[in-house]
């Protein structure tokens, strides 16, 4: 079978996703040298793959969400002679007519609508999101099979799309290997680079209104009124600094901006907790690096985090800042609350990893070829 890629997201600068193709491709590669694989994207791609003999560099580096995507991608991709692509997210060009499976990791733009969540001028936001709608019905009606990071997505497909439930496969992701290894970096060193000091809690993620971060950042103002020692939040975002104007400065608050990994590692190593306050999630992987470092989290109890993170986390409503604030001071006064999750995380992450997903994904590939085959 040749199985074509979609994996201009890749790495890193991509967040959620980059990391989900990244790790995807190069487990594929370990556990699967019968099938022909064709993988579309840039240098950096070509060099990571360069040592798999079934692996096919193609270059394409066309911008996500463009009109060009639209154009030249279907082109691209029909030369090849796919027997299968996989469409890593809900953007397939339409204009593509051969079998193709899409990964949906979460429908966030359904749910978190309006002005507050765009920096585009409101006319253009309309028409772009009508674009979006329109595409994501579309590919989820065309695509052959669909894959989601959690139950929670799976049934709000099947609810709202009228689609199958047999179309729809779960293939929870991972942590990157990195989060369980050993860092020469020390601590004073990266918390004196950010200027923070203990007790702190972490956020990491982007700033958008569906994360509820100034919803955080009222419930450590209001944990701090009544205690003594006062909590500092770090805040760990890489993008979307138009939307810190959303959160007051004050010297509790510390805005980071990008982290490198290995430096959050070690901010996660003497962190408090991790804190995730989002109103909707497509699967929660920040809770799980934190996990796999041994720092207790504390989560919103909405969509898909209590499927993910189980009993390994303390929940509170994300829209309840009592509840945050009881649970702040939880984790803050109870040592043996903190052992508890840390001993639950550690124990949760083990269920969680890319090569059983890439086994997974596999099984979809086959899946949609056999189908293709009898049809």
């Amino acid at each position: 079978m040749k199985i074509g890629i979609d994996a201009r997201y890749w790495g890193n600068k991509h967040t959620g996703i980059g990391r989900y193709v990244q790790n995807l491709v190069l487990n594929l590669a370990e556990i699967d040298t019968i099938n022909q694989y064709v993988v579309f994207g840039g240098d950096e791609l070509r060099l990571a793959i360069s040592q798999f003999p079934n692996f096919k560099w193609v270059q394409l580096t066309t911008r996500p969400y463009s009109i060009l995507e639209q154009i030249i991608n279907p082109i691209i991709f029909m030369r090849q002679k796919l027997d299968l692509l996989h469409v890593p997210h809900f953007n397939a060009p339409i204009l593509y007519f051969g079998k193709y499976i899409l990964t949906i990791h979460d429908l966030i733009k359904h749910l978190s609508i309006g002005r507050a969540t765009t920096t585009l001028p409101y006319p253009v936001y309309l028409v772009k999101h009508l674009v979006y709608r329109l595409s994501v019905r579309l590919n989820l009606l065309r695509s052959d099979q669909i894959i989601v990071p959690a139950n929670y997505w799976k049934e709000y497909l099947v609810n709202n799309f009228a689609l199958s439930k047999n179309k729809i496969h779960v293939t929870y992701e991972a942590v990157p290997k990195l989060f369980s290894q050993k860092t020469k970096l020390k601590k004073s060193e990266v918390l004196n680079k950010y200027g923070l000091n203990q007790p702190y809690i972490v956020y990491t993620g982007n700033l958008y209104p569906h994360k509820n971060v100034p919803f955080l950042v009222e419930a450590v103002r209001q944990f701090n009124a009544c205690h003594e020692h006062q909590l500092e939040l770090a805040i760990a975002c890489a993008r979307d600094a138009v939307f810190k104007n959303s959160i007051k400065p004050e010297p509790v608050i510390k805005y980071l901006g990008y982290v490198p990994d290995e430096e959050l590692m070690v901010l996660f190593q003497g962190a408090l907790a991790l804190v995730q306050p989002s109103l909707i999630e497509g699967f929660g992987l920040t809770g799980l690096e934190a996990m796999s470092v041994g720092l207790p989290v504390l989560s919103s109890n909405a969509t898909c985090l209590p499927e993910i993170y189980k009993d390994a986390a303390l929940y509170f409503n994300p829209r309840n800042l009592v509840e945050l604030v009881r649970q702040l001071d939880n984790i803050f006064s109870n040592h043996a609350i903190a052992q508890r999750l840390i001993l639950a995380g550690r124990k949760r992450i083990k269920y969680f990893n890319f090569s059983k997903m890439s086994r997974q994904t596999l099984a979809v590939y086959k899946l949609a070829a056999s189908k293709s085959e009898l049809s």
